[in-house]
């Protein structure tokens, strides 16, 4: 690796459950689009830092593990039949509904066992270390009660602290009421630490994934950031019901846990601005909104498959023009 690039490209992924099958769709359709202009370059040799967080950071991992000859195509096909089949099995549906909310009010909704499973099966015993690109995941450990990066250099492999890939997709997903913190240790230097979801403070990591770029490329001239959202869908509330609010009222899942939304939204919002002020940044961001169907992150129904895949279509269809600037931007 180089750090004396002049341009450098960064792939960022928000969190969102199963709405990540928004970006993988939308991860094909842009290989695609390479592959028409000629450019055949693996997406971890494509982008100089991904990032992702939560359901991104699956993805991102899925992007960057070796093996090398392991194509685009065949690591998008995996994550497409996670999400559209594993997800079944990460958060499967109740057999008694009410059961199950009145479980969610006292402990996380869904055990987790199967999404250790399943990154188990993916990511064996594969570490940061062994990334093909640059890497920044964001979570957040609530023993010391702060953010926490999970970051690789391929110029330096033994830069940062070492983990398991399959512990930092465990960790970065981990989101609060729905699956339990992970509980996991440094491999470097054996520090116990309890991630949740990086989403609590960093739903969308373009900013830190920019950050990160600085560092590694302090000469750069020019930041190309490919920003994929999840769907947005939002959610209003009448003041008179919120003046009534609790901490109940606040964090009620039925009613879309309003305190952690209002932080993630307006995290996302914040630096959408700062990045979007930024002179040497370029960003292509690719969001649609969600209106009219379930914006849950763990509704992993057939119906709402469905609407995703659609979604998606829609997006792709709606920003035909704009990836085809970006593509012939990245072939540069």
């Amino acid at each position: 690796m180089t750090n004396n690039l002049d341009t450098v490209k960064i792939l960022s992924i928000d969190g969102g459950g199963v709405r990540g099958l928004i970006p993988c769709i939308f991860l094909d359709h842009l290989r695609k689009e390479l592959d028409s202009f000629g450019n055949k370059t693996p997406f971890y040799n494509l982008f100089d830092v991904i990032s992702g967080t939560s359901t991104g950071s699956l993805i991102s991992l899925m992007l960057i593990k070796p093996p090398k000859d392991y194509t685009d195509y065949e690591r998008l096909d995996l994550l497409m039949n996670l999400y559209e089949s594993g997800t079944k099995e990460i958060f499967p549906e109740a057999k008694i509904e009410i059961c199950q909310t009145i479980k969610h009010l006292f402990r996380p909704k869904y055990t987790g066992k199967p999404l250790k499973k399943l990154l188990r099966q993916n990511f064996r015993n594969l570490t940061l270390r062994d990334s093909l690109c640059n890497l920044i995941i964001p979570t957040y450990d609530m023993i010391s009660m702060r953010p926490y990066l999970f970051k690789q250099r391929i110029d330096i492999k033994d830069y940062y602290d070492n983990f398991l890939l399959k512990d930092v997709g465990l960790s970065s997903s981990a989101a609060p009421t729905y699956l339990p913190p992970a509980n996991i240790r440094s491999l470097t230097g054996g520090q116990h630490y309890c991630f949740v979801d990086g989403g609590i403070f960093c739903n969308n990591p373009s900013l830190c994934a920019y950050t990160y770029a600085k560092k590694l490329y302090p000469n750069a001239k020019q930041f190309i950031i490919v920003s994929l959202g999840t769907g947005e869908y939002v959610r209003t509330y009448e003041c008179k019901k919120v003046k009534k609010w609790g901490i109940y009222g606040w964090m009620n899942p039925l009613n879309g846990i309003p305190l952690l939304t209002a932080y993630m939204d307006s995290q996302m919002e914040s630096d959408n601005y700062i990045i979007n002020s930024m002179d040497d940044v370029k960003e292509y961001r690719f969001e649609i909104s969600l209106n009219g169907m379930s914006s849950e992150l763990d509704d992993s129904s057939d119906r709402n498959i469905d609407f995703l895949k659609g979604k998606a279509a829609e997006l792709i269809l709606s920003n035909s023009k704009k990836i085809k600037q970006l593509t012939k931007l990245l072939n540069i």
